[in-house]
């Protein structure tokens, strides 16, 4: 039986995908999880984690992913920022014994500004978030300014084209191609090192089954 969304529905859909929010956030941050997992993961390919590696990802949601990432290489250290509050608690409960041995943290965070000192992380990256950035090229600048020079920066996210054939993307979203990426990472100093572009089939947060279009864009600071 196909469910009948409305304005209404979509519209928060919208706002919880921005920033998941009480009961119903929890339950968006799980779907978020198994839909956005590839993305995640080939994200971390990208970055090339290596031994003693500080981490930093942006929008970390319910961190579900991080056990996997702390594993790939020793001495990692990940640190994620989140806007909600929501998903900076199911993702302290989640990974409460790597939080109780400091090898991850999770902190809320303002979406504009990055509360570490320049130059703290070797790589930082994220998934699915850009679209909600308010200031996107201070934010792009933010991110420059924390990675150490010779760091990575990985930014993911589903194309403009596919991004609008989604019914809930009306609201909150700014929607971006790999053009569009490219140049806000490039004004902010970065200088464009990957370009990946992949299809996966995921169930989308409508339930239905879809082809989505992504973008992977892997960034370095000389």
């Amino acid at each position: 039986m196909s469910t009948t969304w409305n304005d209404n529905d979509l519209k928060e859909m919208a706002n919880q995908l921005s920033s998941p929010k009480g009961e119903d956030g929890k339950k968006t941050g799980e779907r978020m999880a198994i839909s956005n997992q590839n993305m995640i993961a080939r994200t971390i390919q990208q970055l090339n984690l290596t031994k003693d590696d500080h981490v930093l990802e942006i929008g970390h949601g319910n961190g579900s992913h991080v056990n996997d990432l702390i594993a790939i290489a020793t001495g990692l250290h990940y640190f994620g920022i989140d806007i909600s509050e929501t998903m900076n608690t199911e993702a302290t409960k989640i990974n409460k014994d790597l939080v109780k041995k400091n090898i991850v943290a999770f902190e809320l965070s303002n979406g504009n500004d990055i509360d570490y000192p320049q130059a703290s992380f070797d790589k930082i990256f994220t998934v699915n978030t850009i679209y909600f950035w308010e200031k996107p090229e201070a934010y792009a600048k933010e991110i420059y300014r924390v990675l150490k020079p010779g760091g990575s920066f990985c930014v993911t996210f589903g194309d403009k084209k596919f991004m609008e054939k989604l019914p809930f993307t009306k609201w909150k979203f700014q929607l971006y191609d790999k053009h569009t990426v490219s140049a806000l990472l490039t004004n902010a100093g970065f200088m464009i090192a990957e370009i990946s572009e992949e299809t996966e089939t995921v169930k989308s947060n409508i339930g239905e089954t879809i082809e989505r279009d992504i973008v992977i864009i892997k960034a370095v600071k000389e």
